[in-house]
């Protein structure tokens, strides 16, 4: 029987290894399947095959949208190997892609567990932690303005007697319990996230929130007598984005009047004002647009006549707080929604234009676009403004092809609602140049690289060295603006390789190709595998526009470019280091942990005798530390400690230390290096986070780093707050760590 059984495991292993040699990978898995189950003296022995089977097989039937199988699968797999970390890891990115991040953490940290510095799994669980609980819950839950206006206004309905309370995407629970703390007879709080739920029933429980019943669905879902006794007397909902109706509060408080609200109950916030101005902001214009026209760092390249915006449908959204912005014209409101008044709410569901006011420009100057805030009333005389200070709400940004303007100018600015979201654009009263031009819709990302006038002018000087033996040539720029420049200068260039499917943007590149008299031929292409030639010069940009390298983490990265390269071509940039500087920031933590203080109950009584009662900013008795709500231990289980997509708008600090190098970054092997920043005196500010970004040598004598203003790379930041502390505290010089794993970077305070 045991040589049958040894017979069979050979034949099996012998056809995996065959099939697999053939890219049959499903068979493979199936033989090598038999293998680990007849043989598990074997199972080490061929570990490492056959889990390079299953992460192909996995992606395979992941493609033909096989989930079930790819399930089936993985479990089955990782009874025989439950400690093999890339399968963990691999299972849980499917899970994450398949928008299941609750069962992907279980995987995730068994990955860690097994070993715990495998990067990719930490990189995954970082992920999964953002997919779970969403980043803005964190600044929100900071914002002590708003959580004081929230409460006020809680408090003074209840006391009138609209006591039975409805909490409308109660998150982590923080308006209910203003509401119980306030006398509310019964609050029901419902939540259709199974994650905040989840920390919501952890919060209720924590802070004894007898009067609060948790229904873990939609509002739209809830039904009378099943869910809620009645209707209630008070709706309180915090569900608003910058554009104020991104989150869609419209439809959800319609609803809500026809089937949950009392006829003589009414909605916490009362009603919202929005307001809207035409902008010059040089950050907005770097973010957002290119004119050509108004740009002379492109060479000999020919981009007249052509003008780039973003192809997002809506708005984006920026912290302007450390921006230089002026309005062109004066701000004015333009929309007024009154959250009571069911008739008012549903004139907003229908798509169309809202509103349409004239404005006159305040001084010449240039038109980068509009930007869009509001106020939150959240009763008659408690109001939150949106714009003011260190809000969690981000200002809504509608972008436009920069134009000159002249004082006095009229234009007329209109607001609309389409699919429940908001729009702004404005038209001028005369005609427009810039009607002349080519407009393209493009990816930001690309945008932002065309504004980066250092990067671009450090490529082009690199592209123009003489080589007259470049034939052939593969730029991975957002933009090829390398490749181009390479193939106009150099008669003997004649193919130029670009990866791209975007249909707009090979178009645009055609465009300036064909405008530019370029001669030869550029190829676009979906993956590398399709150039058999050659090449002579090839240009990695692997860094992605939030901060970070990006494609490193596959396979065979670096073998795919190498062996697409002539032996004496060269590869750009010749270098890459990791450069860190520590600082003291007060806003970086609030991105990423929340603090009980900022939470902290108020003194009603106290507030009484004040000389502005209905004021959110005045200054009551705050509660002993012991009466604080205890929610920041059962959100902060889903922190994260880097923060990407970092630029100097989005957070202030101070520099504590000196700018340092971290490490040379190599994809071929695991680094690990150790940087001393020296000692720090606990009387002064100590160093809470390490901002993070790159130093790229194009060439020996042609550097460029990614942290600047201008750059259109963004960098990132490693809060390390409480290791800092102990470490300073110890008397101990502050040491961090680096670890590195192709792309991914593990940085702590080390001993």
């Amino acid at each position: 029987m045991q040589a049958e059984v040894k017979a069979i495991v050979q034949q099996s292993l012998k056809k995996a290894r065959e099939h697999d040699s053939r890219g049959n990978v499903g068979q493979a898995y199936a033989y090598f399947t038999a293998v680990v189950e007849l043989s598990p003296e074997n199972r080490s022995t061929v570990e490492k095959e056959f889990t390079d089977v299953l992460c192909e097989w996995g992606m395979q039937l992941e493609q033909n949208n096989r989930m079930k199988d790819v399930i089936k699968c993985y479990e089955h797999s990782l009874e025989h190997y439950p400690k093999n970390s890339r399968m963990l890891n691999n299972f849980a990115a499917h899970l994450l892609r398949n928008e299941e991040p609750m069962k992907a953490i279980k995987y995730l940290k068994q990955a860690l567990e097994a070993d715990s510095n495998f990067l990719p799994a930490e990189r995954n669980l970082q992920n999964a932690y953002s997919m779970a609980v969403d980043r803005w819950h964190f600044p929100m839950l900071n914002d002590k303005q708003r959580n004081h206006a929230f409460d006020k206004a809680i408090r003074k309905k209840i006391a009138l007697g609209y006591d039975l309370v409805l909490d409308i995407g109660t998150g982590t629970g923080l308006l209910s319990l203003y509401a119980q703390d306030a006398g509310a007879v019964k609050i029901f709080a419902c939540e259709s996230s199974s994650t905040m739920s989840e920390i919501a029933r952890n919060v209720f429980h924590e802070n004894n929130a007898s009067a609060v019943k948790l229904i873990s669905k939609m509002s739209t879902d809830l039904k009378i007598k099943e869910d809620i006794p009645e209707r209630v007397k008070l709706i309180v909902t915090e569900t608003f984005d910058a554009g104020l109706f991104g989150e869609l509060v419209v439809p959800t408080l319609i609803d809500a009047h026809e089937r949950l609200l009392s006829d003589s109950g009414i909605v916490i916030p009362s009603n919202a004002t929005l307001y809207v101005a035409a902008i010059e902001c040089e950050y907005i214009r770097f973010h957002s647009s290119v004119r050509f026209c108004n740009a002379h760092h492109f060479g000999e390249l020919n981009f007249k006549k052509i003008s780039l915006l973003p192809d997002e449908s809506y708005y984006d959204t920026e912290n302007l707080q450390n921006v230089k912005i002026s309005h062109i014209t004066e701000p004015r409101d333009i929309l007024h929604v009154n959250f009571n008044d069911f008739n008012e709410l549903s004139c907003f569901t229908v798509d169309g234009v809202k509103n349409l006011i004239q404005v006159e420009c305040r001084y010449a100057g240039i038109i980068d676009g509009l930007v869009a805030w509001f106020k939150l009333h959240l009763d008659e005389e408690i109001t939150i403004d949106s714009s003011q200070g260190k809000s969690c709400w981000q200002i809504a940004v509608f972008p436009s092809i920069p134009t000159n303007c002249e004082q006095g100018d009229k234009i007329f600015i209109s607001a609309e609602m389409a699919s429940n979201k908001l729009r702004c654009c404005y038209k001028r009263n005369r005609c427009e140049e810039i009607e002349e031009e080519i407009i393209f819709h493009v990816n930001k990302e690309v945008i932002m690289f065309l504004n980066d006038t250092k990067y671009i002018s450090s490529l082009i000087q690199e592209a123009l060295e003489e080589n007259d033996e470049i034939e052939s040539i593969l730029d991975t720029c957002p933009f090829p603006i390398y490749g181009l420049t390479v193939m106009k200068n150099n008669s003997n260039c004649k193919i130029l390789y670009y990866q791209s499917d975007d249909l707009m943007l090979c178009t645009f590149i055609n465009k300036v190709f064909e405008d530019s008299q370029i001669k030869g031929e550029i190829r676009f292409i979906n993956d590398f595998s399709k150039i058999r030639s050659k090449l002579d010069r090839i240009f990695i940009h692997n860094f992605d526009i939030k901060g970070e390298l990006k494609d490193w983490g596959q396979e065979r990265y670096h073998d795919s470019f190498s062996c697409l390269l002539n032996p004496k071509g060269n590869l750009l940039p010749t270098k890459i280091f990791l450069m860190g500087q520590l600082v003291f920031s007060e806003d970086l933590p609030k991105m990423v942990r929340v603090k009980n203080s900022n939470l902290q109950r108020f003194n009603a009584s106290s507030e009484k005798n004040s000389d502005d009662d209905n004021s959110c900013e005045s200054n009551p008795t705050l509660l002993d530390e012991s009466s604080n709500y205890k929610i920041a231990e059962f959100i902060n289980e889903y922190q994260i400690n880097q923060v990407f997509d970092l630029n100097s708008s989005l957070y202030q600090h101070e520099v504590v230390s000196e700018v340092k190098t971290l490490l040379e970054m190599d994809e071929t092997e695991i680094r690990e290096c150790v940087v001393n920043f020296g000692k720090f005196q606990t009387t002064k500010k100590l160093p809470n986070a390490l901002l993070v970004w790159f130093r790229i040598h194009l060439s020996e004598n042609n550097v460029c780093e990614t942290k600047r203003d201008d750059s259109f790379m963004n960098h990132m930041a490693v809060v390390m707050e409480d290791e800092i502390k102990n470490s300073v505290q110890l008397d101990n010089e502050v040491i961090i760590k680096i670890l590195q794993m192709r792309d991914l970077i593990r940085i702590s305070v080390g001993r």
